[in-house]
């Protein structure tokens, strides 16, 4: 797997599978400067297999974990590698987060309700990445390469993929291969739901 030099690492605990699911494409789905290196729904885990990978930069610690209490699973991290920002996704109430924080070593605490925005503030927080620090759903860069933005822009513009194949000196099959692919990338399934996507975050200006 590839990653880029610019990327904090991150890994992901949280007890329910599927909102740890949603968390982690929530998160990639913002195409922000993270690679999310595990995900685990078991403290446990966690602590079982944390060095059998490269180390996080920051880890999301749920707070509500069944199997082990957050503040021990972050002690014992800090005590593996005291590098490790943390930060707490908590469903309390802010006095009680702060209390948390305090009782602990979770470096920052978010709520459950935040914004995707607000919790990828949080891990440039802890990680130390400025560009992380300062996210808005602005900033993410588009997934796609060149040549699939320039298909899409020509497909809004009314161009069949026959038309776009002449112009572009490829095959309708190759055109039709660069959309599906850029479908996979985005998380559309239709041509409508493509343009609109690309559209609304301003990648075929």
């Amino acid at each position: 797997m590839s990653r880029s030099k610019d990327s904090t690492l991150l890994g992901i605990v949280y007890s329910d599978p599927l909102a740890l699911w949603a968390l982690d494409f929530l998160i990639r789905r913002q195409h922000a400067p993270i690679d999310i290196i595990w995900a685990y729904s078991s403290g446990k885990d966690v602590l079982q297999n944390i060095d059998n990978f490269e180390h996080p930069q920051a880890i999301l610690i749920d707070l509500d974990l069944l199997d082990i209490n957050y503040s021990i699973l972050s002690r014992r991290i800090k005590l593996i590698d005291s590098n490790i920002g943390t930060v707490g996704i908590a469903s309390s109430l802010p006095q009680e987060s702060l209390e948390a924080r305090n009782t602990s070593q979770i470096n920052l605490i978010v709520h459950k309700k935040d914004s995707i925005e607000e919790i990828i503030r949080a891990v440039g927080s802890v990680s130390n990445h400025p560009k992380l620090m300062h996210w808005t759903s602005k900033d993410q860069a588009s997934p796609l390469s060149k040549k699939e933005l320039q298909i899409i822009r020509m497909t809004a513009r009314g161009f069949t993929y026959a038309a776009i194949g002449r112009q572009l000196h490829i095959s309708e099959q190759t055109v039709k291969t660069y959309i599906r692919r850029s479908y996979i990338k985005l998380g559309v399934h239709t041509r409508s739901e493509c343009v609109a996507l690309c559209s609304s975050q301003g990648w075929l200006i």
